[in-house]
């Protein structure tokens, strides 16, 4: 009886599999609504989700905080003390549900489907899918939340800020953004004259007195001096915006163009594919008739050595791939953002500075450089 239960259940769970995954293959998508913060069931089975309003202005509200300078940690806290319910209804916020809420396509409109697959019909573990079972990314699936060009500049500064580590502050729209010209190393807010009626904050090199030495010439900034600066060097780039725009599209085009590096990927394919199926060849006969030991092992050591440096080279173009990808895809943000500022500016926009600024490095002279992510660097 016993044998015939587990039958049953495991002849159950691959009907509920093959039913879940032809659902996915045809491009149909179902949420946890319960516990998914900024969508409805729609009114009908098939119905693609439709947008909750209340919910999608709370989104709306961490994706905006987050470009605005604040931390995961911090969202998180203000929620809580703000009184917001999270997604599965409890009144404190996690990081972890925050940072899950910026990193979810489905809030572009677009759902990547099958991310995790269940491995075990009776102890029913999942686990993410690696590979293992087909993945179904569905473009334009159902009404967005969040513009998808916001999106990817939440991602570009999610890395951006994972690469910085413990030196970002949520303290501040300029930190890890300002970088001392003579070491490197990031500018941080100080405050001066903390006791009195001149007190204010300057922004200078976090090395400058390390073990009680001068060590770095570059002078301190009041936060005003960095605003004006920037509002001149991004106005500076809108004197000829069509002939700039075109230069974008360019530097755009040339970073998007990845046939050499496609080609590249695709011939050590076939070479990895070759050496694998000479490695399995190899072991065979070895499996099936008497050998010399050592002329086998050195010939299957040199298939595998020949097999990591393609796999190594692979991994490389795959890397320099997904980056030159990523640039394009930061260059046509940048584009957009220009499009949509004919006229100068007039004053500082933290949210101009936050999605156009990788960095800015201050220099002796006190000129500081703005590197801007389509490359552009502008001297001001």
């Amino acid at each position: 009886m016993s044998s015939l239960a587990q039958e049953e259940s495991r002849s159950i769970s691959e009907n509920v599999t093959w039913g879940q995954r032809k659902r996915f293959s045809d491009g149909k998508i179902t949420l946890p609504y319960k516990q998914f913060l900024g969508y409805d069931r729609g009114p009908k089975k098939d119905d693609p989700p439709v947008v909750n309003q209340e919910q999608a202005a709370i989104v709306r509200r961490i994706y905006r905080d987050f470009m605005a300078g604040k931390t995961i940690g911090a969202i998180s806290r203000e929620l809580t003390a703000d009184g917001v319910p999270s997604p599965s209804g409890k009144p404190k916020w996690s990081a972890s549900t925050v940072n899950s809420i910026l990193q979810n396509e489905k809030y572009r409109g677009s759902a990547l489907l099958q991310k995790c697959f269940t491995t075990d019909f009776l102890t029913k573990k999942r686990k993410i899918n690696e590979g293992e079972v087909p993945q179904y990314y569905i473009e334009h699936s159902h009404e967005a939340i969040i513009d998808p060009d916001e999106w990817e500049a939440v991602q570009e500064e999610i890395k951006r800020r994972k690469a910085i580590g413990r030196a970002y502050s949520s303290a501040s729209i300029f930190s890890a953004k300002i970088k001392c010209g003579d070491c490197g190393g990031w500018y941080g807010g100080k405050t001066w004259h903390s006791t009195d009626k001149y007190r204010s904050t300057i922004w200078r090199c976090n090395s400058k007195y390390d073990d009680g030495k001068h060590r770095c010439q570059t002078p301190a900034l009041r936060e005003k001096d960095i605003q004006d600066r920037f509002v001149s060097a991004f106005n500076s780039m809108q004197t000829d915006r069509t002939a700039y725009l075109l230069a974008c599209e360019v530097a755009r085009d040339t970073f998007a163009d990845t046939k050499a590096v496609d080609a590249e990927m695709e011939e050590l394919l076939r070479e990895m594919e070759v050496v694998a199926e000479l490695t399995r060849k190899c072991i065979a006969e070895n499996s099936a008739t008497a050998q010399d030991q050592t002329e086998y092992t050195d010939r299957y050591n040199a298939y595998v050595d020949r097999y990591e440096k393609a796999k190594t080279r692979y991994d490389s173009l795959a890397a320099t791939r997904a980056e030159r990808l990523a640039a394009a895809k930061a260059v046509e943000r940048f584009m957009a953002v220009l499009n949509e500022r004919e006229n100068p500016l007039a004053e500082f926009d933290h949210r101009l500075w936050i999605t156009t600024v990788d960095y800015a490095t201050v220099h002796r002279d006190g000129t500081i450089t703005f590197r801007f992510y389509d490359g552009t660097e502008v001297v001001d």
